[in-house]
């Protein structure tokens, strides 16, 4: 276990609370946060069971309120349009990086587990009481915040094993937090994930954009030049943050950008874990090949200058592919020390 004072672990807490997320804590709480005080189910071990809240009639209503608002907006024709829900969704987007850097300081060995508990029993309680929100930490792939609750004896969340801490990789944690602020402050990089996200400015935009990048279209979206450029910077900034890690350290850090990785590299998340997602991406294209495999990616650009640039990209994107197929395995592996333990238990008998 590492072991921090007092104050260096108020400092550390602190620390991880700074950056372009501390608004959307304070909003997210202020938006999502019950109507009075909750009558949290306690097992004799003092275990939080999140979906065994005891709700007031006024709760319930707020529950099914923020039901709708944190709906998955693929399942929804128009997709989430109103601004207001929008702010909402973006402030527990923002308040959910901070349980997942707690995740991460564990794992890492940066925080002791006891260091955190406290604080994160509080935040999972504040922003996760309703069935709305636990469902889009589910559906928007936060694996790391599942594992915190685990690690600190909240339920309701799935049944996973967090991994054992890792305090070799205690120094990186400060740097990694310093490139997440800037990946989160960045409007380019910003504008590719939305744009993986599906938040589109013209009708089968991301089809478009695909067509044009395989050389299909000679027309241009009219964002084709600024989401060519966000990519960019995405894999860049990932690169540049995934360069400095080992091997068996790839995995943790990159846990905080599963989702973004997924997507990039043509995933889905089912129970089982990753599996290629075949029916929209066939079984070898994502946007990572692509964008990599395009005429257009370069273009503008000497010649010779173009190729060593090319290659370096390159290079780039295969490192963070590699980040990806380490969180893979590692989401797996929690996935089945959770189930090794059932059976041991007799639970499967």
């Amino acid at each position: 276990m590492t072991n921090v004072s007092d104050e260096e672990l108020r400092q550390r807490l602190a620390g991880i609370a700074r950056g372009p997320w501390a608004g959307g804590m304070v909003e997210a709480r202020l938006k999502l946060a019950p109507l009075g005080k909750l009558r949290a189910s306690m097992t004799s071990a003092r275990t939080i069971a999140l979906d065994e809240i005891q709700l007031s009639t006024s709760n319930k209503q707020k529950s099914r309120r923020l039901a709708r608002v944190l709906r998955p907006h693929f399942e929804d024709e128009e997709g989430i349009t109103n601004p207001t829900d929008i702010a909402t969704r973006d402030a527990l987007d923002d308040a959910l990086m901070v349980p997942q850097l707690y995740e991460l300081a564990v794992q890492t060995g940066y925080l002791p587990a006891e260091g955190v508990k406290q604080p994160a029993r509080k935040i999972l309680r504040d922003l996760l009481w309703s069935a709305g929100a636990r469902g889009f930490v589910a559906t928007y792939d936060y694996i790391a915040v599942p594992m915190l609750a685990a690690r600190v004896a909240v339920t309701g969340l799935g049944e996973v094993q967090p991994p054992e801490p890792n305090p070799n990789a205690a120094l990186r944690f400060a740097g990694f937090l310093a490139h997440l602020r800037a990946f989160y402050i960045d409007e380019q990089i910003q504008t590719w994930t939305r744009f993986l996200d599906d938040y589109i400015n013209e009708e089968n935009e991301q089809e478009m954009l695909w067509r044009y990048l395989k050389g299909e279209r000679k027309n241009a979206p009219e964002r084709a030049g600024e989401l060519l450029a966000g990519c960019k910077l995405f894999v860049t900034s990932l690169a540049s943050a995934f360069h400095v890690f080992d091997d068996d350290e790839l995995d943790r850090f990159g846990l905080i950008h599963a989702y973004w990785l997924q997507k990039f590299f043509g995933y889905e998340r089912e129970g089982s874990g990753y599996v290629k997602n075949v029916e929209l991406w066939g079984k070898s294209d994502s946007w990572a090949h692509t964008v990599t495999t395009s005429p257009h990616l370069m273009e503008g650009i000497d010649g010779k200058i173009a190729r060593v640039f090319k290659q370096q990209f390159l290079d780039q994107v295969k490192l963070i592919e590699r980040t990806f197929k380490a969180v893979i395995a590692l989401v797996k592996s929690t996935r089945r020390n959770t189930n090794q333990r059932r059976m041991e238990s007799g639970l499967y008998r």
